[in-house]
């Protein structure tokens, strides 16, 4: 072959190599492209990016709280006429869950007994023993001396809002022993859900394509409640837990009002699964006397799951067909468990925990199962 030949073969063969490698190269970029396409849409990203700042501000919210501590610590040895001033150099707290520091000098409604309230430990001293706390007896519930009742209303200092204060749990996603709901080991798969579940047959029967509904799902069913139970829990425990990985506006809101933080809940450290207790008052004495109860949640998660019910007729249908055909929940059943008077508690669970109901209409939530219902 000449030389004309041999560099016309040589030509040929780096054109045949490079289209080669481009081809190679635009199928590497098409796959990338895909797979972004699939997993890193906009509206994902927008949820994770609501997830890191809602963690961030609940970090921001726990360091103003230690800083707090650290000043309560430092004025126990200070001129009583120097506590005021070193009490108030906590930055603001006007965070997520944070606690409003009074202003001014403290007088005797505010007493630093009342500042050192939202610990880990608010078993008051002259409080019974924890043995004498978990034996039922005929006395009554009201002789358990418990702090008196809080307002429901949640702190609104400045310019937070209520869909900002965030419950001061102590469970650590990332230890998985810490976690007292067993759908929240995933937070970040829960951020990609949706704000409502696309069917209530998804936490009637589970689902492959909602995560947190199908991890509720699978939770009521180591229990045994009805259906009703079952939908009516499933929806609210969706709803908030929606809240608290992505908190705003449009998520709060999806929470009835008897569900939403007190002022307790966003003081003192607790375990999530409190917060989706329906009666704010047996929220409070949970949490208040956790680590009395802490030993035997077993056994009392277990039979109030069996106790808690929502006053709905028995037989009667709780899911109708819309217009489109498709099964959605009764409008006169969802009204009825997004209000506190539609929940009951059956006089085992009081019976058994009095204690507990202190501060509590019992009356209004006593609710008696018909003989048929058993």
């Amino acid at each position: 072959m000449s030389s004309v030949e041999k560099k016309r073969l040589r030509d040929r063969r780096a054109q045949q190599n490079l289209r080669s490698k481009r081809s190679q190269h635009m199928a590497v970029l098409e796959k990338e492209v895909a797979h972004c396409r699939e997993h890193h849409d906009d509206q994902g990203i927008q949820r994770l990016l609501q997830v890191i700042t809602g963690l961030r501000k609940q970090n921001d919210a726990l360091r103003s709280r230690q800083e707090h501590l650290k000043s309560l610590i430092n004025a126990w040895d200070a001129n009583p006429a120097e506590i005021p001033a070193i009490l108030h150099k906590s930055p603001d707290q006007c965070l997520p869950g944070s606690i409003a520091v009074p202003e001014g000098p403290m007088n005797n409604t505010t007493s630093s007994s009342n500042l050192i309230q939202p610990s880990r430990n608010n078993t008051p001293r002259d409080d019974p023993s924890p043995s004498s706390l978990l034996i039922g007896s005929d006395s009554s519930y009201q002789q358990v001396p418990y702090p008196p009742i809080l307002s429901r209303e949640p702190p609104t200092t400045g310019t937070c809002l209520a869909w900002k204060h965030l419950p001061l749990n102590d469970d650590d996603y990332s230890n998985p022993r810490t976690i007292s709901c067993a759908w929240l080991e995933h937070p970040e798969r829960i951020a990609l859900c949706p704000d409502s579940p696309a069917s209530p047959l998804d936490l009637l029967y589970g689902t492959n394509t909602n995560y947190l509904a199908d991890m509720i799902y699978k939770s009521t069913q180591r229990r045994p409640i009805r259906d009703p139970e079952r939908l009516a829990i499933g929806w609210l425990c969706y709803h908030f837990t929606r809240w608290i990985m992505s908190p705003s506006p449009a998520t709060y809101a999806n929470i009835p009002p008897f569900l939403r933080p007190v002022p307790d809940q966003l003081q003192i450290m607790h375990p999530l699964v409190l917060d989706n207790v329906p009666w704010p008052q047996l929220r409070v004495n949970l949490i208040r006397h956790w680590d009395v109860f802490r030993e035997v949640r077993d056994d009392l998660f277990g039979l109030f799951s069996c106790c808690v019910k929502v006053r709905w007729p028995w037989g009667e249908s709780i899911l109708e067909r819309n217009s489109d055909n498709e099964l959605c929940i009764k409008q006169k059943f969802f009204e009825t468990f997004m209000s506190e008077t539609g929940w009951g508690l059956t006089p085992e669970f009081i019976q058994r925990y009095p204690q507990l109901l202190a501060g509590v209409d019992v009356r209004a939530i006593t609710y008696e199962l018909v003989g048929k219902e058993f």
